[in-house]
C-alpha cells in the first residue's frame, strides 16, 4: 500500500509498533495517487502519524493509528480522538480485534444501533456461518425504561449465552443503559440453556414444559421467535440465534434429527447435528425463581422499603406466567453487566463528551420509574450507580471519541469521517446529475486510484446482481467478498441508511442509496407478499357451491362414511328437497365456489332434475354471442401495426439504471411481459394490475421510453387534472436527462399554452403527451403516435371508451389499475387481453389499520389529534360537493387549530391547483375533498383518511381511497364512517365488509375478483347486465368463455374426462395425522386438483416437512391419486379398486384406445389381465403386503399398458 508523499518519520513509527506488535512485512514508499483535495488526509499532528500495520491473520494494510501503541502495551490507559463516526470507530475496533483483543464499543441511547450491526457483518461477512456463540460481533439490545412491543429478552439471553463462551478477538456492540442494570448471574444461564443433538434421548413432555417456563408461548403453527409447537413426534422451537425456527424429529423420546426451517412456507432449508435453546422470558417460570423473590419481597417489606400494597401488587405479577420484572426485583444474585464482559477489553466510547450526563439522565429515569404511583419499589439496589459503572471502563483501556469537544481541545488525534447524505455529495456538476449511470460507471475507473477501498452496499442480493450486469457492460468487474487486506471495489449485501469516507484510511463505504439521485434509503426486507390467485378459498358449512355435472348447492362439511369395514372421507353436497351428494374427496376438481351477483339466494338445484342443464344451455347460448362479439373485434387487432422496435440500447438499460428503488418480482415480471408484447408485431393490449404505490408507473415509464428511443410518441390518459400534473412531474423527471419532451394537457394549462402543445404534438416535437380527457378531443392529433398509456381506468365513461377503442386497433395500449372495472377483469381473465399482476408490496409497506365506526364527534376528535400530533396529514373525504362548506366547518370545530384545506372538482384550475400544491408542501393539515383524490395522487405525510357516508361509494372507490393513505414506513389508518349501522342496506353491509377484510398488502385483485361478484360482469362489450354469471357462478362462467372463445378462433378444445373412483379399502388423510379439519379439506383439494406426478410429489414432500412421516392411509390415498391420472389419461370413466384387484371402465363410444393393441397387450399379460364386456379391463395384483404396494405395482402395470394401446402413441410409432 503506498504511504502519504514519502514520510519516512511517520513510516519509522509504523514500522517500530510492527516490531513492537510482533507484526512482519514492511511498508511500500512511494506517491500517493490524487485526492480530492477536501479528502486529502492532512499532515499528522506530532506523534500522531497513522501508518498500515500487518496482523496476525496476515491480512496486511489495516490502517491503525500508530498513537494507541501504549495503550495496546498497556503502558497508557487512555486515548482521545476526534472527528470520527461509526465507521471509523468499527474500523479500529476490527484492527484492535485482528490482534486477538477484545473490544467493547459502548454506545450512546440515541445511536445508531442498526448501522453499527450492518458495518459488523459487512467487516465480519464469514459470521453468519458460524454457530451464533462464536461470532466475532455480539450485540445487546437498546435497554429502555418501558420494555417494547417485542420483548428483547430473546436477544439479551443470545448475548449473554455467547458471552460465557470465551473467545479471543471479538466486539460486543453496547448500549450505554445496559451497563446501568443489574442482570442475571452466569451461573443461571449454565443451567438454564439445553443443548441437544442427534441421538439424545430427550422427553418431549418435559422439553415442552421446560420451554413453557421459559416464555415459549404454544402455538399449531411457529411463525414468530419465541412460539413453539408439538405435532406427534414433531417439535418446532423458534429460539433465540437462529434466523429460522428449528424443528425437532424424534421417534420416541429419541432425537433422531434436527433441522431449520422457513417460517412462511413451512419447508426445510439445513441439517443440524446440534442446537441450543435458550429461554427468551427476562423472568423463568419455575416456581424455585418465585419463592425467591417472594422471600427478597417480604424482606423488603420487614425492612420497610415496599408497603403491603406494594408486596401485594408484586404478588399478583408473580402469579402471571411470565412477570414482567427487571432481573433486579425477581433474582437475588444479581451482578453486573461487567460480571459477563470479558476480562481485559478495550472499550472504545462513542460520543464520550456526553457519557456522565447521560449516564446519570438513564439513571434518574429508572429510579423515577420504580418510585411511580403504580410501583413504588425500593429506592436503592435495583440499579447501578453511575459511578459503578463509570469504574467499569475506567478500570481498563478506554479510547474515547468526542465528536464535539468545548473549549480547549486537549491532546489527542483526528481521525475524521464524512457523511455521504446523497448522489449530491459525491458527483455535483450539472452534467453528472443529468446523466447519473455515466457519470458512476466513469467515477468508478477514478475510485480504483484514489480510494485504497470502496465498499459498495446493496440491501439484497438481487439488487447487487443486477447492478453487476449492468456494470459488467462497461467492463467493471467487483469483489464480491470483504477482505481486510485487499484494495480494490467491493460490491457486498449490507443495508446502510448513509454512505461514509473515511480518508485517514482511504476507505469509503457507499450504500445503493447514494450511486443514482433520488434513490430511496436501504430497507429492511418485507414479509412475504400475499398470493391472491394461487390462494386457496377456504370453504365453511353453509357456502354455495357450483358441482360441474349437478349445479347449485351448499357445502355441509367433510363427513367421514363407513361401507363395510372401509371408512373414508367424503364431502357432504345439500340440494334442493333435502336431496345429499356424497363426494369423494378424489373428486373435488368438480366443484368450485359459487360467485355470483348479490341479491336473493339463488335457487338450490335438485339431484336429477333439468333445471341445471337448461342453465348451463341458455348461458352457453349467451357466452356465444358475447364470444362472436369479442373475437370480431380482437379479429381485428391481429393485424400488424406496420412496425418492428428495434433492440434494446445502452441509452434504456442507463434509464432503467436510474430507478431510485430496487423492483420488486412482479415489477420486474410486469416489465418484461409489456416489452414483450411490443416488440411483437400485432399491437398490444395489456392490463397491469397493482395495488396502488407498487410500481406500475414505472411498468409504463420503461414502456414509454422503449417507445421514443426508437422515435415514436407516447400518450398517457388520466382521469384527472391534479393526477395528470402529478405524472407530468414523474415523467418529466426521469426523462429529461434523456432530451426527451414531455407535455401536459389538461385545465391546469392555460389556452395558449394548450395550443402550443397540440402544435408540437402534431409537429411530432412532443415525445410523451400526457393530459386528461381533454385528450381525446377531435383536435388531438399525433404525428406517430405508438402506445397509449390509460391510468385508472376504472374512471372512464362509456363515450370515452368508444374514443380510446378506435384508436386502440392499431397502436400498442398498456392499461394501469388497482382495481380494475368487472368488464376489464373479465376480458383478461378469459385471455383476450394479457394480464399483469403485481402483487408484491414495497420493502417495508405496513398494511392500513381499517375501521368501521359512526358518526361520533367524540370519536373523531381524537383520531384527529392523534394524527396531527405525530406531524401527518388527513384526507377527509365526503362525495356531494354540496354541503362540502358545511363538513369543513365541523372538521375545524373538532381540531380548531388545524388548518383545513377544500377541493372538489367543480373549483377552478387555479384554486384546486393552489389548495393541492399547500397539502403537498405540507402547509394544510386536513384536506377536506371529494372522490377527487381516489385516482393515483401520491401524498407521503397523508397517513390518516377519515370517509364520510361511505355507504355511498363503490367497493373499487373505497379501495382506491384507502390506498392514498400509508405510502411511507409509517403505519397509516383509514375510518369509514356511515350514519346508522342498523339502517344499512345489505349490499353496502357486503361492500363494507370485504373492504374490511381485504386490509392486507396487494388485496387489490381480490377486491376486484369480488366486484365482479357483487355486480355481475355484465356484457364486455357495452353496458348491458348479461345476468349470465347469477346462473352459473363466476368461475364457471369465465371457464365457459375461455372454451367458446377457443373455439371459435379454431383452437381444439379439449374435454378431459375426470374418471370415478370407488374404493374397496381405506385411502384417507388419518385425523391424527393432520387434526384441523379445514387444513385437511386443504390438502384434499390440493392433492385431488393435481394433474401430473410431479404436483402431488411436491405436496406430498410439504406434508411430510410440517407434520412428519405419512401414515399408511396417507400413502394408499396419494398411490390411489397416480392411479386416476393413469386413468384419465388413458381415458377412463371408472376405475373400480380393490387390494387384489382393479376393474378400469371406458365409455364404448368415446375412447382414445387403439382395440388391436389393447388385446395384444392382454394377451402378452393375460396372467394379470383379462377383458370384461361391454368395455372393462379387470387387472390382478395379488400377494402384495399393503394397499399401497398393490397400488404401486397397479401403476407399473397402466404404465405399460398405456405405451402400447394409445391411439396417439401407435399414430407416433406409424411415423
Amino acid at each position: 500500500m503506498a504511504g502519504y508523499g514519502g514520510r519516512v518519520a511517520s513510516f519509522r513509527r509504523a514500522l517500530d509498533l510492527d516490531r513492537l506488535l510482533g507484526n512482519v512485512g514492511m511498508p511500500r514508499s512511494g506517491p500517493l495517487p490524487d485526492l480530492p483535495s477536501k479528502l486529502m488526509p492532512k499532515p499528522p499532528p506530532s506523534g500522531g502519524g497513522l501508518s498500515p500495520f500487518q496482523n496476525n491473520c496476515g491480512r496486511s494494510n489495516v490502517f491503525i493509528p500508530p498513537a494507541l501503541q501504549k495503550l495496546i502495551t498497556g503502558a497508557e490507559r487512555q486515548q482521545r480522538i476526534f472527528k470520527s463516526g461509526p465507521a471509523s470507530q468499527m474500523h479500529l475496533a476490527h484492527a484492535l480485534m485482528d490482534k486477538g483483543h477484545n473490544v467493547v464499543l459502548v454506545l450512546p441511547p440515541s445511536a445508531d444501533l442498526p448501522l453499527y450491526a450492518s458495518l459488523a457483518r459487512i467487516f465480519s461477512p464469514g459470521d453468519r456461518e458460524k454457530p451464533f456463540w462464536e461470532r466475532r460481533w455480539l450485540r445487546f439490545p437498546h435497554y429502555a425504561v418501558e420494555d417494547p412491543r417485542r420483548s428483547p429478552w430473546p436477544d439479551r439471553w443470545r448475548t449473554l449465552f455467547a458471552l460465557s463462551h470465551k473467545v479471543r478477538g471479538r466486539g460486543i456492540l453496547l448500549p450505554l443503559e445496559n451497563l446501568i442494570q443489574k442482570w442475571p448471574n452466569p451461573e443461571l444461564l449454565q443451567r438454564e440453556h439445553i443443548s441437544v443433538a442427534e441421538g439424545d434421548e430427550i422427553s418431549q413432555d418435559d422439553l415442552l414444559e421446560t420451554l413453557v417456563n421459559w416464555g415459549y408461548v404454544r402455538v399449531s403453527m411457529v411463525t414468530a421467535a419465541g412460539e413453539a409447537s408439538l405435532r406427534g413426534d414433531i417439535m418446532d422451537i423458534f429460539c433465540p440465534g437462529y434466523d429460522h425456527p428449528l424443528r425437532l424429529e424424534f421417534f420416541g423420546d429419541s432425537l433422531e434429527r434436527i433441522r431449520l426451517f422457513e417460517p412462511m412456507s413451512q419447508r426445510s432449508r439445513a441439517e443440524l447435528k446440534s442446537a441450543v435453546v435458550l429461554p427468551v422470558a427476562g423472568c423463568i417460570g419455575a416456581e424455585t425463581y418465585r419463592e425467591a423473590a417472594r422471600n427478597m419481597f417480604d424482606g423488603w417489606m420487614r425492612l420497610g422499603e415496599i408497603s403491603k400494597g406494594a408486596r401485594a401488587d408484586l404478588e399478583k405479577e408473580l402469579l402471571q406466567p411470565h412477570p414482567h420484572l427487571p432481573p433486579s426485583m425477581y433474582y437475588p444474585d444479581t451482578v453486573g453487566l461487567d460480571a459477563w464482559l470479558p476480562e481485559g477489553s478495550v472499550f472504545i466510547m462513542a460520543e464520550a463528551q456526553d457519557l456522565r450526563t447521560k449516564l446519570e439522565e438513564t439513571s434518574w429515569a429508572w429510579q423515577n420509574h420504580f418510585r411511580d404511583e403504580e410501583r413504588q419499589w425500593p429506592r436503592h439496589g435495583l440499579i447501578q450507580t453511575p459511578g459503578d459503572v463509570r469504574r467499569i471502563w475506567e478500570q481498563g483501556r478506554q479510547i474515547l471519541c468526542e465528536s464535539l469537544v468545548m473549549g480547549v481541545r486537549e491532546e489527542g488525534m483526528d481521525l475524521p469521517e464524512e457523511q455521504v447524505g446523497g448522489f449530491e455529495d459525491l458527483f455535483w456538476t450539472p452534467e453528472s446529475r443529468n446523466r447519473p449511470w455515466r457519470a458512476l460507471m466513469q467515477e468508478l475507473t477514478a475510485w480504483r486510484r484514489t480510494w485504497s477501498q470502496t465498499l459498495l452496499c446493496f440491501h439484497s442480493e438481487q439488487s447487487r446482481r443486477k447492478f453487476m450486469q449492468l456494470a459488467a457492460q462497461d467492463d467493471h468487474v467487483f469483489k464480491t467478498a470483504y477482505a481486510p487486506g485487499e484494495s480494490g471495489i467491493f460490491a457486498l449485501v449490507g443495508s446502510l441508511s448513509h454512505g461514509m469516507r473515511l480518508p485517514w484510511t482511504r476507505m469509503q463505504i457507499l450504500p445503493e442509496s447514494v450511486l443514482q439521485p433520488g434513490a430511496p434509503k436501504a430497507q429492511r426486507a418485507a414479509g412475504k407478499a400475499f398470493k391472491g390467485l394461487d390462494a386457496f378459498d377456504e370453504l365453511e358449512p353453509a357456502d354455495l357451491l357450483v358441482h360441474r355435472d349437478y349445479g347449485l348447492c351448499r357445502f355441509g362439511g367433510l363427513q367421514r362414511i363407513k361401507f363395510g369395514d372401509v371408512a373414508n372421507d367424503y364431502l357432504l353436497l345439500q340440494y334442493d328437497g333435502e336431496d345429499r351428494l356424497y363426494l369423494p374427496v378424489d373428486r373435488l376438481g368438480q366443484v368450485q365456489r359459487y360467485k355470483g351477483p348479490d341479491g336473493a339466494a339463488p335457487a338450490l338445484d335438485r339431484l336429477g332434475g333439468t333445471a341445471w342443464a337448461k342453465a348451463r344451455e341458455r348461458t352457453r347460448q349467451s357466452i356465444a354471442k358475447i364470444a362472436r362479439d369479442l373475437v370480431e373485434m380482437y379479429a381485428f387487432r391481429k393485424i400488424a401495426k406496420g412496425y418492428r422496435y428495434n433492440p434494446v440500447s445502452e441509452l434504456y438499460w442507463e434509464f432503467e439504471a436510474s430507478f431510485g428503488f430496487e423492483e420488486t418480482r412482479d415489477q420486474e415480471k410486469a416489465i418484461a411481459e409489456v416489452l414483450a408484447d411490443m416488440e411483437k408485431p400485432e399491437p398490444m393490449d395489456r392490463l397491469v394490475c397493482g395495488d396502488v404505490g407498487f410500481g406500475k408507473t414505472e411498468v409504463a415509464l420503461r414502456a414509454a421510453f422503449r417507445a421514443v428511443l426508437d422515435g415514436k410518441q407516447v400518450a398517457l390518459l388520466c382521469p384527472t387534472t391534479v393526477l395528470a400534473e402529478q405524472h407530468y412531474q414523474t415523467f418529466r423527471q426521469r426523462m429529461e436527462p434523456f432530451s426527451i419532451n414531455v407535455g401536459l394537457l389538461s385545465r391546469f394549462v392555460p389556452a395558449a399554452g394548450q395550443k402550443r402543445v397540440l402544435e408540437a404534438t402534431r409537429r411530432g416535437q412532443v415525445d410523451v403527451l400526457i393530459g386528461t380527457h381533454r385528450m381525446l378531443s377531435k383536435d388531438v392529433e399525433f404525428s406517430n403516435l405508438a402506445l397509449l398509456v390509460l391510468d385508472e381506468e376504472q374512471r372512464f365513461g362509456v363515450k370515452h371508451k368508444e374514443r380510446l377503442k378506435k384508436m386502440r386497433s392499431t397502436i400498442d395500449v398498456l392499461t394501469l389499475t388497482a382495481t380494475p372495472i368487472p368488464r376489464t377483469l373479465q376480458l383478461s381473465l378469459s385471455g383476450i387481453r394479457g394480464l399483469s399482476v403485481i402483487e408484491t408490496p414495497p420493502r417495508d409497506r405496513k398494511p392500513v389499520e381499517t375501521s368501521l365506526m359512526e358518526r361520533d364527534p367524540a370519536q373523531l376528535k381524537p383520531i384527529l389529534e392523534r394524527e396531527l400530533a405525530r406531524g401527518g396529514q388527513v384526507f377527509w373525504v365526503y362525495n356531494r360537493v354540496q354541503g362540502l362548506e358545511r363538513v369543513a366547518e365541523f372538521v375545524s370545530s373538532l381540531v380548531p387549530g388545524a388548518r383545513v384545506g377544500m377541493g372538489h372538482g367543480q373549483m377552478k384550475a387555479h384554486d384546486l391547483e393552489e389548495t393541492m400544491h399547500k397539502f403537498w408542501h405540507g402547509e394544510l393539515d386536513v384536506l377536506v375533498c371529494t372522490a377527487i383524490v381516489e385516482s393515483g395522487l401520491d401524498f407521503p405525510r397523508a397517513n390518516t383518511l377519515i370517509v364520510d357516508q361511505a355507504q355511498l361509494f363503490g367497493l373499487g372507490q373505497l379501495y382506491q381511497l384507502r390506498g392514498r393513505v400509508g405510502r411511507s414506513s409509517e403505519q397509516a389508518y383509514a375510518y369509514f364512517i356511515i350514519p346508522d349501522l342498523e339502517r344499512l342496506q345489505e349490499t353496502s353491509r357486503k361492500r363494507l365488509k370485504i373492504i374490511l377484510d381485504m386490509d392486507y398488502l396487494g388485496a387489490g385483485f381480490k377486491v376486484a375478483m369480488e366486484d365482479l361478484r357483487l355486480r355481475g360482469a355484465g356484457n364486455i362489450l357495452g353496458e348491458a347486465q348479461s345476468g349470465t354469471i347469477g346462473k352459473v357462478g363466476l368461475d364457471l362462467f369465465l371457464e365457459m368463455l375461455e372454451e367458446e372463445v377457443t373455439r371459435l378462433r379454431g383452437g381444439k378444445v379439449e374435454t378431459e374426462i375426470e374418471p370415478e373412483l370407488n374404493l374397496g379399502f381405506q385411502a384417507l388423510i388419518p385425523e391424527e395425522y393432520v387434526a384441523d379439519g379445514k387444513e385437511r379439506l386443504h390438502y384434499y383439494k390440493a392433492l385431488s386438483s393435481c394433474h401430473d406426478e410431479a404436483a402431488i410429489a411436491e405436496i406430498v414432500d410439504d406434508m411430510r416437512d410440517r407434520f412428519g412421516s405419512l401414515p399408511e392411509a396417507l400413502k394408499t390415498f396419494v398411490a390411489v391419486l397416480m392411479i386416476k391420472i393413469d386413468a384419465r389419461r388413458l381415458g377412463a370413466v371408472r376405475v373400480d379398486l380393490f387390494e387384489e384387484r382393479a376393474l378400469i371402465h371406458w365409455d364404448e363410444t368415446r375412447h382414445n384406445l387403439d382395440p388391436s393393441r389393447l388385446m395384444a397387450w392382454i394377451g402378452e399379460n393375460s396372467g394379470v389381465a383379462r377383458i370384461l364386456p361391454p368395455a372393462k379391463l379387470e387387472l390382478r395384483m395379488q400377494g402384495h403386503p399393503s394397499a399401497t404396494a398393490a397400488m404401486q405395482a397397479l401403476k407399473d402395470m397402466l404404465l405399460g399398458l398405456r405405451e402400447r394401446v394409445r391411439v396417439d402413441a401407435a399414430g407416433d410409432g406409424q411415423d
